[in-house]
This record gives structure tokens, sequence and C-alpha cells, in this order.
């Protein structure tokens, strides 16, 4: 990231260049500045808003005033240094004698700058009265001075200061050089000092030869004078004022050029590749709004100072063009960017901290609309209708449909419209339960190790957020690298604890569940695979994958007609030819089979998973699993095991639903009843709810839960 910036003024130089093209104006304005040692006072003003850059101007014109041939002599009075107002006469007239250095003439300099210094201790014996002139003596300063009538009255001529200006106007104009006075950032000073500043200008410091340079914001200086009592502070500005000069207009060219090189220095890498379409959306975002609110060169620096901090810390994981809108409303409407963190529900219809809300997000945000207008329309008149520009494509539900050209899976975009990504613009980090994008890029990638971050994700607890993302990415990556990513989940997932404890759990109607998850993302894999042959069958070799290949085997079979489906999208899909296809359900069929007979794959939490898919590919080989077991010691609970995992609801969780129907053509059934209830009538050996819920379904053929053998109701 660039450095940041301090609002310094540009000097001319070729490491400060002038982009705004004002040279030619401040050489020009140098000329007119530059007045003859014996021409009466002149007093011009550079007159613009804060930020618009006068200052760099005025550097401009003092390089090209420095550049003349037998320069004036540059005098620079900040009246910031004074203190107070009352002491800005004597002040301005201690620094201007200070920098009457004339290295041809000396003495001569260096006798008015002892006159001058003469000339401001009278300031201290004066009282300097707002409108009065500064030479009316008046009693009070008079005896505060001199101690009283009973001093000499020559005493009272040290107060001549019409004699002793007329005395410096003599020395100056033998000392036979132009003088330049800057006063820059007059509207920086209290009302107060900006009306001695003016009044000292043409009262106190009116020399000849001596031409000043004032800089100010009229507005903000027409407030001050008014504020002593100048009803008409423009005219009485126009009396100390000869020639008033406007800045020149900022073109919007020139501002966009300076923005294309603060956009260059934050990063030396694309900004606006981490999100698609987001660089047309940046131009289109700007174009519309943004160069129409940031007006002037200061705003630019203090908008990329702002998104500067944020972007370090945010950068990848909330798109660039909404977080660059964010700071421009941060710079431009603090209000509305302190409503977004406060309130965010006016905008995304949802609080940060809502874990489950069941209002629509359309009805939230129509429900606050006129606390959201009020906000916005307390902004400056001129920027209200750009501000709503900017809200209405950063949040697109404020226009009521949602709709938006590029894309309305804002998550997946990362706009801030999902509440989400709004969280992190705003607090400048990824939240608890959340995983960063550049983290999900380098797990894809494998620039990190794939299996420690999944164990990451399922101890810090951003499972959810981490498949989210992987959603949204998954199909970026690379085919091989995908593909890794994906034997990684099965790895780290398929039989742990974490898992297990979901199948295990009662479901809510919105719940979250890991196996579906790494299935939908294995499918939106595979659809856009190349290699699919490749990658299918290179999962078979895998016994531990065997999960993911049950639900696969079912999608062929879907594909190759031997499941009837409504889904005319399934029936499209042609992952393998019909004969590659049924090559697959073989093997896979062949390797389940191999498992069940061994030994441990009736344990696997999966077992009843894959035992449906198992008898829809191969009803032979399951008759001879089934035709093993039910004549082998404890092989009636093997086959529990198996076929017990029916389904799951809101109620209890997991439940058993074992019918005569559903498994007579796979075993004896009678034989079957037989032995589940010697298993329940048994009382020398203590049953899990499990294998109760099971023995109990396959006597009833009713309905029980698993997870604490209760019987459960008809719906």
């Amino acid at each position: 990231m660039g450095s940041y910036h301090n609002d310094q003024p540009i000097t001319g130089e070729s490491e400060s260049p002038d982009l705004l093209r004002r040279e030619a104006f401040s050489e020009h304005l140098a000329t007119v500045l530059r007045i003859a040692p014996s021409d009466d006072c002149m007093t011009a003003s550079l007159e613009g808003e804060w930020g618009y850059g006068k200052t760099s101007v005025i550097n401009l014109v003092k390089k090209s005033l420095g550049n003349q041939e037998n320069g004036p002599v540059i005098v620079e009075y900040n009246p910031w240094l004074a203190g107070k107002a009352e002491a800005l006469v004597q002040d301005f007239l201690v620094q201007f004698s200070s920098q009457l250095n004339i290295p041809d003439r000396p003495k001569e300099g260096l006798k008015a700058a002892k006159e001058l210094l003469a000339y401001s201790e009278l300031f201290n014996a004066m009282k300097f009265i707002p409108g009065v002139e500064p030479w009316a003596s008046t009693v009070q300063g008079v005896f505060k001075v001199v101690g009283g009538a009973t001093k000499k009255i020559s005493k009272l001529k040290e107060l001549d200061l019409i004699g002793r200006k007329n005395k410096i106007n003599d020395l100056l104009k033998k000392l036979g050089v132009s003088i330049v006075v800057i006063i820059d950032d007059i509207d920086r000073l209290t009302p107060d000092e900006a009306f001695q500043v003016v009044r000292l200008v043409k009262a106190v410091a009116d020399f000849p030869g001596t031409s000043f340079l004032l800089s100010f914001d009229p507005t903000y200086l027409a407030s001050s004078l008014e504020k002593h009592g100048i009803e008409n502070s423009n005219q009485y500005i126009d009396k100390v004022v000869q020639l008033r000069i406007s800045l020149p207009l900022i073109a919007h060219n020139d501002l966009q050029k300076l923005a294309d090189i603060e956009l260059q220095n934050l990063s030396d890498k694309s900004l606006t590749d981490s999100f698609e379409r987001d660089q047309e959306r940046l131009s289109y975002l700007y174009h519309s709004y943004v160069k129409y609110l940031i007006r002037n060169p200061r705003e630019l620096k203090r908008t990329f100072n702002h998104l500067r901090f944020v972007l370090s810390q945010t950068e990848g994981n909330v798109c660039f063009t909404d977080l660059y809108c964010l700071s421009v409303l941060a710079i431009k409407a603090q209000e509305i960017y302190h409503s977004l963190k406060e309130s965010p529900e006016y905008y995304v219809g949802r609080k940060f901290d809502d874990s489950l809300a069941f209002d629509k997000r359309e009805e939230v945000v129509e429900k606050n609309k006129d606390k959201r207008d009020s906000i916005i329309t307390r902004a400056p008149g001129k920027d209200v209708v750009y501000l709503k520009g900017i809200l209405k494509e950063l949040f697109p539900l404020l226009e009521g449909s949602g709709y938006s050209m590029y894309g309305s899976d804002y998550d997946q975009c990362g706009r801030v419209a999902s509440e989400k990504r709004l969280y992190i613009a705003l607090h400048y980090q990824i939240p608890t339960g959340f995983a960063s994008d550049t983290d999900i890029v380098s797990f894809l990638n494998g620039s990190i190790n794939r299996e420690e971050y999944l164990r990451r994700a399922i101890s810090e607890g951003f499972v959810e957020r981490l498949f989210e993302l992987l959603h949204h990415n998954i199909e970026k990556a690379n085919q091989e690298n995908a593909a890794l990513s994906l034997k990684a989940l099965y790895t780290v997932f398929l039989d742990s604890p974490y898992l297990k404890s979901f199948e295990d759990a009662v479901h809510g109607f919105f719940g979250f569940e890991p196996y579906r998850n790494i299935m939908w993302l294995t499918f939106a894999f595979i659809k856009v695979l190349d290699e699919k042959e490749q990658f299918l069958f290179d999962l078979l070799q895998n016994p531990s994958f065997l999960p993911i290949t049950a639900d696969i085997s079912r999608r062929l079979l879907v594909q190759l007609g031997r499941i009837e489906t409504d889904d005319p999208r399934l029936k499209e899909e042609q992952w393998l030819s019909p004969e590659k296809g049924e090559e697959y359900l073989k093997t896979w069929s062949d390797m389940v089979a191999s498992q069940l007979l061994d030994g441990g794959l009736a344990d696997s939490i999966h077992a009843s998973h894959i035992y449906f898919v198992f008898y829809r590919v191969s009803k032979e080989k399951t008759r001879q699993v089934f035709s093993k077991w039910i004549n082998e010691e404890l092989g009636i609970e093997k086959i529990a095991k198996l076929v017990g995992r029916c389904g799951s609801d809101s109620t209890n969780g997991p439940y058993t639903e074992i019918s005569e129907d559903s498994l007579s053509e796979l075993l004896d059934y009678q034989r079957l009843k037989e032995l589940a209830d010697v298993e329940l009538s048994n009382t020398s050996q203590t049953l899990s709810n499990y294998l109760k819920a099971v023995y109990s379904s396959v006597l009833t053929g009713e309905k029980y839960y698993l997870n604490d053998a209760t019987k459960g109701e008809k719906f």
C-alpha cells in the first residue's frame, strides 16, 4: 500500500508536479503582483473553497516570482502564529521586518527593518479597537504607556503612528525593491483574526512598492465580517482588495487523472480482479456519481487516505468498487456512513447481529424509508442526488426490486448489499465465524495446507461461511486445484466427529448441513469439469470416499434412466457415456459389497446413506450381503445399522421407519422380525437407543427416533 497523504500542497517541482494545469495562471498572477517600488500598494485576492488548491497556486506563484530576474522580496505571513487577534498587527510587522533581507543593499534593508520594529512597538501601546482606525489614539492607550498627565508631553510624540508610517514609506521607496506579501489560509482563522488581517492590510501596511496576495474562501470571510457588524461584507472586501481572482475551475478530466494516479498507487496489483465485473462497475459508478461528489484535490486525497486504511485490512473480501464508494460516503456524507454502521437494516434489510430473521428484507428496507431519507436529505443540497445514486447502486433493495445489472448474488459478487460483506467493510475485519476470501483463494490454489485450514474452520466455527465462499469461488480455480480441494474436504469431514454431530442433531427448517453442502459443491464442480471421467473414476480409488461416490452413483442412475425424476435438468445431464456409466456403477457396487462383507462399513455414520443407493444399483449384491449377515451372530445388528437411518425431522432428529415392503425382496423379512423380537426381549443385554428404535420399527413398521427410541407420530 502506498503512503498516506498529509494534505501538503504541490510545489510545482518534478516530485510534486502541477497536474491541474495551473502554471500559466500562476505565472500571470505573479506578473500582476510585481509592482514598481514607487507604485502605491496593491492588494489581490486568490479566492476559492477549502481544498481546491489555493496554497498550491500560491506555491506556483512563488516559484514564478523566484524565477524572475531581480525578483521581488517575498514576505510570507502566517497569522496562525500570532496567538490572538489583538497581537496580529504587531506580529505582522515583526515578521515583515525580519524578511527584508536585501543582499545588495543590506544597510538600507536593516534600517527599514529597524523602523518597522519601532512602528510595531506602537501597537503595544495602543489598544487596537475593532472598527476604529489603528492610529486613532485613545486615552486608555496613551495613559497606559506614559503613566498619566505628570509625564512629559514630549513622550506623546512617540505615539505618532502616521509619522512613523511615513518614514517607513520613504525608506522603502529609497530601498528600491518590489515586495510581495502573501497571507494564506485566512479562512482558517477565527472570525476575529480574519477581520483583523483584512484591516491591517488596508490601514497599517499599505506600503509603497508592496503588493498583497490574500488567500481565502470568500463565503467564510464575508461571514466573519458580518459577525463584526459589517452589513455589506462583499463591498467591504472590495474596498480592501483591488483585484479579486477566483481559482480556475477544476476540469473533471484533470481530477480523474489524479484519481487514476491514486488508484495506481494503492497497490501493485489489480484491485478489481477479485470479483467479476468489478472494473466495469467501478467505471460506471465513478462517471455516474463519484466524480460529481469529489470536486477538489483535498477531498480526493482524504477519500484515498480512508480507502487505503480500509483496503489494507479488507482487500479481497469486499469488492473494490464498494469499498471505494463507502470511502466517498465517509468523506462526503459522514452521517450516512455512520447510519450504515448503526442501522444497516435501513439499507440491506438486516441487522448485523440478526442470527434468525423472518421479515422479508424488502419489507424492512421499505419500513425504514422515512428514517433513511431524513438522513440523506440532511446532506448538502448539491450532493443529495449523487448520494442517492450511489446508495441505490450499492443497495439495490432501496429501489424495491433488488435488481442489479451487475449480479444479484451480492455475497458472491463481494458487494455490501450482503450484510456479511457490509460488516467486513465497516468493521475492517473478518468477524468471528467468517472465512476470508483471500484464505479461500489460498486454499483452492494450494498455497496453504488445505487439511490444516479445514480443521481450523471446524475448531474456529466458520465452516458454514467456508462453504458459502467455496461455492462462490470453486469455478474460478483451475480444475486440478479444485479437485484436490474437494478431496481435502472429503478427507477431513466425512468421518469427523463434527459431521457426526450434524447427522445426529435435530435440524430446523433452515439448519446448515455440511454433508449436503459438500455434495452441492461436488456437483457444481462436476458440472463444469472438462475431464469428468477421470475425476469420477479417480474417486473410486479411495474407499473412504464411498459416501461421495454413492451420491454420484445415484445421479448416474438418473442419467441412465434407471431412476425416474421430474427435474428435466437432471435428465439432460450426461457425465459419462452409457457404457462408462454402467462400468462406474458396477465398480462402485463391487467396492461397497466388499467393504460391507469385510466388516467396517456398517459402523460408518454414512452406512444407511450408502445402502439406499447400493440396493438401487444392485439388488443382487445387496441380497448376497444380507443373506450372509442374517445367518451370522450379530448379523441383525449389522443389518440394523445399514438400513436404520431413514430420515430426519425437526421434532427429534434422525428416525427409522422400516416396512416389510421395503426389505422383503432383499431378505427373509419374517426371519428378521424374529431376530428383532429376540433382541428386544433379551434382558441380559443393554441395547443402544439406535438399535431399540430399529428393532421396534422392524416389528411394527412404525416410525421411531434413533436418539431416544421414542415412537414418532404420523403426519
